[in-house]
């Protein structure tokens, strides 16, 4: 008969139930020679799918023995490198972690809100790699596992399965836009609210960013038109001022708007991190529904307005009672 024992591992003191590999008779334990055996339990995390490459399963294997050996420190090290097998799977290499990091996100391989979470991965992994106030912990590097399963589970085996979903239900009629650019967050709140709008390409060199002015010069039309989408808080509250390219805010008018005594603009880290939670590279009104905003009141009055659609090189143009409505935006007069 195959014996099973209760052991305690010598390392870290996890308790486990062992399968003999080799049958022996019903012997005391200590009686018996050395032999392989199977763990039980615990077992070693669920099975990584198939689809994950081979480069980026060795380092998610060696992050959960990390965890097991009672290691924290390595298993996030592990998660780190994980994250740098990614990029480099995806052809994403010689530059820093975090720019690689960001060019999946511009090329659409994920959302903004992974990105955040990759970015808390990668700074906990920099914390493991150097001598710090405080060791890490076991429950933060079991956190950063499994968050890092995830991770890989929607880049490789999620994302395909919605693309096959796709395929399979044909292509969609009422969603052209798609077939025509990436769709990003405002795009996908326009199309879904079934409002009209038309999109504007530009031309954009990514080492050259254009400013909103310079947009609309390219585009032909008056900066009155073109609209940009500033933050500011009130307190520690979030706002959106919603006002024309050549505008400048005026802050004191803006907090009149809302009822508050004074308004600061956002420091730029508040603007790249609220950026970030929707995978933008600049700021569009309408993928900030959850901020309240305010709409200069002179471009209520336009026959059209455009607001960048979260991209570079492209804007959209639709009513100005349209992005009153979904943005939820009260109008006032904000610009001096």
């Amino acid at each position: 008969m195959r014996p099973y024992w209760l052991a305690l591992c010598q390392s870290c003191g996890q308790a486990l139930l062992l399968e003999s590999a080799q049958e022996f008779d019903d012997r005391d334990p200590d009686d018996l020679p050395a032999r392989p055996a199977t763990v039980l339990w615990p077992q070693d995390g669920r099975p990584i799918a198939a689809e994950v490459p081979p480069v980026v399963r060795r380092e998610l294997t060696a992050a959960r023995a990390g965890v097991r050996s009672g290691s924290p420190a390595s298993a996030v090290l592990h998660v780190r490198r994980l994250l740098e097998a990614v990029c480099a799977d995806h052809g994403v290499t010689g530059r820093t972690l975090f720019h690689a990091l960001r060019e999946l996100r511009r090329g659409g391989l994920i959302e903004g809100w992974l990105l955040s979470w990759a970015e808390e991965l990668r700074e906990l992994g920099n914390e493991a790699a150097h001598l710090g106030p405080r060791p890490l912990g076991k429950s933060e590097a079991e956190d950063a596992v499994e968050l890092a399963e995830a991770f890989v589970d929607y880049v490789y085996v999620i994302s395909g399965k919605y693309h096959r979903f796709r395929v399979r239900r044909g292509p969609d009629k009422s969603s052209n836009i798609r077939n025509v650019v990436q769709e990003t967050p405002a795009i996908r709140i326009l199309r879904k609210s079934q409002v009209a709008f038309r999109v504007h390409p530009y031309p954009h060199d990514p080492a050259r960013t254009k400013s909103r002015a310079a947009v609309a010069d390219e585009l032909g039309i008056s900066p009155m038109r073109l609209l940009k989408a500033v933050i500011l808080y009130l307190g520690e509250h979030a706002v959106v001022a919603i006002a024309p390219v050549e505008g400048v805010i005026d802050e004191r008018a803006l907090a009149r708007a809302f009822g508050a005594t004074r308004a600061r603009v956002a420091a730029l880290a508040d603007v790249v991190r609220i950026g970030e939670t929707f995978a933008a590279d600049v700021v569009s009104p309408l993928a900030l529904p959850y901020l309240p905003s305010v709409l200069e009141e002179s471009s209520a009055a336009a026959s059209s307005v455009f607001v960048s659609s979260g991209r570079h090189g492209l804007e959209l143009e639709l009513d100005p009672a349209d992005l009153v409505r979904l943005t939820r935006a009260r109008t006032a007069p904000i610009v001096r």
